[in-house]
């Protein structure tokens, strides 16, 4: 019996994603309105920095005077963005951003809501249903019918529920006059009771 031990060399871990906290740690660094950013920093000359009060948005005040409204990374107070993270493709990450706004404006003004109007609760709900339609509409319908843990009553139960949310039944209240007595209704005109004919055909 041997006595050596084969030692297994541990597995060298892969490189961090591009763009990432990891990623951008591990790049060369700058001196930055007294800051240590990576040298990928987005931060535009005449930016300022907020001070540190424990807002947790990022501290990057704009030339425009606007403050940057994205989480900032704890390790540097600015968010991913401002330090160059994110997709190193300007060009690709501008034209998914202005097609995103396009989704968002054509949205928007499928519900009524104006670009002067911010929108009722149930307005913003309705722009994020839009946004996840299909994963409502697999959960509504698809998963339950899918569920092998569900019994057969519990399946027609889903079944009922899923027909109830896309096809609801509508009531419909219609208002008709009709004779009080035998004799008003023997003094009815032929125009009268075709009307009235019209009336309980088109309720049906």
């Amino acid at each position: 019996m041997s006595d050596e031990i084969e030692l297994i060399e541990p597995e060298a871990e892969p490189p961090p994603r591009e763009g990432t906290l990891a990623w951008l740690q591990q790049q060369p660094h700058v001196e930055v309105l007294g800051l240590e950013l990576p040298v990928t920093h987005r931060v535009v000359e005449g930016s300022q920095l907020a001070p540190i009060d424990g807002d947790p948005h990022c501290r990057v005040i704009r030339p425009t005077g606007e403050r940057c409204r994205a989480i900032a990374t704890r390790s540097y107070g600015l968010c991913t963005a401002h330090l160059g993270g994110g997709s190193q493709d300007l060009a690709a990450a501008g034209r998914a951003g202005n097609a995103a706004k396009a989704r968002l404006k054509a949205r928007r003004q499928l519900l009524g809501i104006g670009p002067s109007r911010a929108g009722n609760p149930r307005s913003h709900a309705r722009l994020a249903a839009l946004e996840r339609a299909e994963l409502l509409a697999e959960a509504i319908v698809i998963a339950p019918l899918d569920d092998a843990s569900l019994g057969t009553i519990e399946r027609q139960r889903a079944a009922l529920a899923a027909l109830d949310a896309t096809f609801p039944l509508q009531r419909v209240d219609v208002e008709l006059e009709l004779p009080a007595s035998p004799d008003e209704a023997e003094g009815l005109s032929w125009e009268a009771m075709q009307r009235l004919a019209a009336q309980l055909l088109s309720s049906g």
